[in-house]
């Protein structure tokens, strides 16, 4: 499996972290959801979505052997890989068009691509970088450490800032910022994996009710979060989420054993892939949610 599928599928103010208050109960998003899948391809999965509706992911023939990139834009699909690399997956794409990603296995590092040119996004002698989200001012989010072990980071200016919960984990990566500042993520210990946001020097933990695992990959301009969670009780399916203002909104593609959302917009519409057999997976796009959303009951 890619780097970040495998993740994905593997298992307070700055002193603690508080849950994040959401209501016990949680609604049905009614979206429409379009499939966006390469030709061909045995598996697709989209990761980002700019304002305009460009979107970018990583497709392939196995999961554990190949990915390779891909620009969705008006209807049509453009095709790219690093030189000399067999895994590359974009992961995020900017209003200007900049995309950003991560190559490789082990080691990993990040990337920002143009459409022409790739520059390579390393931090220090670390064996793996992880680049997974990107705003319109060029900011990045993800992970750096090893493929074992990570920190987050915000990548603003040059400079590396650590984005990560106080407290002891194996895995700690920031998967989005949007253009206000806001970064989101998750932690992943083994069996406790949970997501967070960190807005105004402070950490709130996310954890969709009832779930054993929540995983938070993206937030737009509006504060919608999104992301998947896992069923507590059998048949422990994967569904997809959005969160605002402690409310959420979950949603699935009908007949699937996990959908995945990954990224969402600014105008709300939410991008990411869904597989009943996880091994064929398809990716989506769906139509938008709001604000208002959240408050019709």
């Amino acid at each position: 499996m890619t780097f970040l599928r495998s993740l994905t599928i593997s298992l307070l103010a700055a002193i603690c972290i508080p849950p994040l208050q959401a209501q016990s109960d949680f609604k049905t998003a009614q979206l429409t959801i379009t499939t966006i899948d390469v030709p061909g391809a045995h598996y697709t999965g989209v990761w980002g979505i700019n304002s305009v509706g460009d979107m970018v992911g990583n497709y392939g023939q196995d999961t554990n052997v190949d990915s390779h990139g891909f620009l969705y834009s008006n209807g049509a699909f453009t095709y790219f890989d690093y030189p000399g690399q067999t895994v590359i997956v974009p992961t995020g794409i900017n209003d200007s068009g900049l995309i950003a990603g991560s190559v490789g296995r082990n080691p990993v590092f990040g990337f920002l691509y143009d459409g022409t040119t790739f520059t390579t996004v390393k931090h220090g002698s670390d064996s793996a970088t992880y680049v997974i989200g990107i705003n319109n001012a060029g900011d990045l989010a993800g992970g750096t450490g090893t493929i074992y072990t990570t920190k987050g980071f915000e990548l603003s200016g040059g400079h590396y800032k650590r984005i990560s919960p106080p407290g002891s984990y194996v895995y700690v990566y920031a998967t989005g910022v949007n253009n206000f500042g806001e970064v989101v993520g998750y932690t992943n210990n083994g069996g406790d994996q949970q997501g967070f946001a960190f807005k105004g020097g402070k950490f709130l933990s996310i954890l969709f009710p009832g779930a054993m695992a929540t995983e938070v990959l993206g937030v737009n301009d509006q504060g919608i979060v999104v992301g998947w969670y896992q069923q507590s009780s059998p048949p422990y399916d994967f569904y997809a989420f959005a969160l605002k203002n402690g409310k959420y909104l979950s949603f699935k593609y009908p007949g699937t054993s996990g959908t995945f959302a990954i990224g969402i917009n600014g105008s709300g519409q939410i991008v990411g892939e869904y597989t009943s057999d996880f091994s064929t997976y398809h990716g989506f796009i769906t139509s938008p949610i709001t604000a208002a959303g959240f408050e019709e009951r």
